[in-house]
């Protein structure tokens, strides 16, 4: 078993590496297979399993993180910065961009390796860019044209700008910060999942938007509902008490009154006497 490196962050599938590959059922294997961006057969053997997840963890030992990173910011995908290595693999291997020739030298030759693809440091980027997409194949490279053919006129059509690289970040490191996540723009939906599935993912995240927005208006409302309440509970109150302290005040001055005219009428008794 390779250990991963000691500066890199707790990952969730941790618990696989604390034990033994060998000793992982099938299952949990293929999920760990997948944590780390490797996209095995559920019919393979459990030896094959372990070849290749060992390989793969030999291999992002040896990536440079910030080349990784290159390939997160040049795909948009929407993570932390500070996500370790299987996390980072794991967004790669969901990228289904075509444009290679944007990607930093650095960021090429992580993406071949990470693809199978063979590759030396002597490769140029145009070798590397060359082999990317032959890997792809023709219908690939046409129907990811065609998507982002597609997802640029919808997103200059419907949001009235074009996708920009400046525009992307990390998500917050602080997961609770759910309304500052990176938006990625329509053109990178339409890439990633078709056009059908793109625009209904863009209409899912506007969905939620709008549901986020008037909760926060109901929300609203209902504190100022409940400061009205209790102003008005509060004014109540207080002419509760003040009314029960003047009927106190008229109940005290009615019982001294009653006092001092018993003393009254006992004092004159007794002098009549």
């Amino acid at each position: 078993m390779v250990p991963m490196a000691p500066h890199e962050p707790a990952s969730a599938d941790d618990h696989a590496s604390a034990v033994s590959l060998g000793e992982l059922p099938p299952d949990e294997l293929l999920r760990y297979a997948h944590a780390l961006g490797l996209e095995l057969d559920a019919g393979a053997s459990a030896p094959e399993m372990v070849r290749l997840i060992r390989k793969r963890q030999e291999l992002l030992i040896e990536l440079d993180r910030d080349a990784m990173l290159d390939i997160i910011v040049w795909a948009r995908r929407p993570i932390r910065q500070s996500a370790g290595k299987e996390e980072l693999a794991r967004e790669i291997a969901r990228v289904q961009r075509l444009d290679y020739d944007r990607l930093s030298p650095r960021g090429l030759a992580s993406l071949a390796r990470l693809r199978g693809v063979s590759c030396r440091e002597s490769d140029t980027p145009d070798r590397l860019v060359d082999a990317l997409k032959h890997q792809d194949g023709f219908w690939k490279r046409l129907s990811g044209k065609r998507r982002a053919w597609v997802g640029s006129m919808l997103t200059k059509m419907i949001e009235g700008k074009s996708e920009s690289e400046s525009d992307y970040r990390f998500l917050p490191e602080d997961k609770g910060a759910a309304a500052e996540l990176n938006r990625r723009t329509l053109k990178t939906h339409v890439e990633e999942r078709g056009i059908v599935g793109g625009i209904a993912e863009r209409l899912r995240g506007a969905a939620d938007d709008y549901i986020r927005v008037k909760l926060d208006e109901i929300e609203t409302r209902i504190d100022e509902k409940l400061d009205q309440i209790d102003a008005r509970l509060a004014e109540w109150r207080d002419r509760e008490i003040a009314n029960r302290l003047k009927i106190l005040r008229i109940t005290l001055v009615f019982t001294v009154l009653v006092a001092a005219l018993s003393l009254g009428y006992n004092w004159l008794k007794h002098l009549w006497q």
